[in-house]
């Protein structure tokens, strides 16, 4: 269905799929359609473009972590906004994590470059076959201003990692104490 309504909209669709069977379908569905490509490829690992992109995606609820992961851990890459089906429960918790205190190691870690909100509730008997639980679409988007410079990203993951596990207050800060925190980390770190 997303496959579809893009192949109508965009200029170039990459659409990635694991299951052989569906890839085959898809690729003959879309052999006449010249900006659509069809891959056979796990989105947990293909390579992901450097020039600017966008994703739109109905995750399988298993992989949906690592696929989050995936985009999100390096914000040099040249995602700028993607548009996520995924449980409820997740786009619930990554909008409140993001949003402020308490909040979790994740939303530290991807809050100075991606903002996050909660889209439209898709109901479980939107789908086929029909999961256990409902959905939602999490829209996560480049900040237009980052509020750390991308070459920052592995000194402050590094940093929201060891301080996350030592600081009895982790949970009680916000992305902009965390930024904070990392700075004067770093300027110190830095001066040595």
């Amino acid at each position: 269905a997303l496959t579809d309504a893009l192949a109508d909209s965009a200029g170039q669709v990459l659409a990635f799929e694991l299951d052989p069977k569906l890839v085959s379908m898809l690729a003959h569905r879309f052999a006449s359609a010249a900006n659509v490509a069809v891959l056979r490829a796990d989105a947990r690992s293909v390579p992901l473009p450097t020039n600017p992109y966008r994703v739109l995606a109905n995750l399988p609820f298993g992989v949906t972590s690592a696929v989050l992961r995936r985009l999100l851990d390096v914000p040099a890459n040249g995602l700028w906004r993607a548009d996520l089906i995924v449980q409820w429960q997740v786009a619930r918790e990554r909008v409140r994590a993001a949003s402020g205190p308490p909040t979790d190691v994740l939303a530290a870690r991807w809050g100075p470059w991606w903002e996050f909100r909660r889209g439209r509730r898709l109901p479980a008997a939107c789908f086929r076959p029909r999961p256990s639980v409902d959905a939602a679409v999490l829209v996560v988007t480049r900040r237009a201003e980052p509020m750390l410079p991308t070459s920052a990203s592995d000194r402050y993951s590094s940093y929201v990692a060891r301080a996350f596990g030592s600081r009895a207050d982790a949970r009680n800060l916000g992305v902009d104490q965390w930024v904070e925190l990392f700075r004067t980390f770093d300027r110190r770190h830095s001066a040595r």
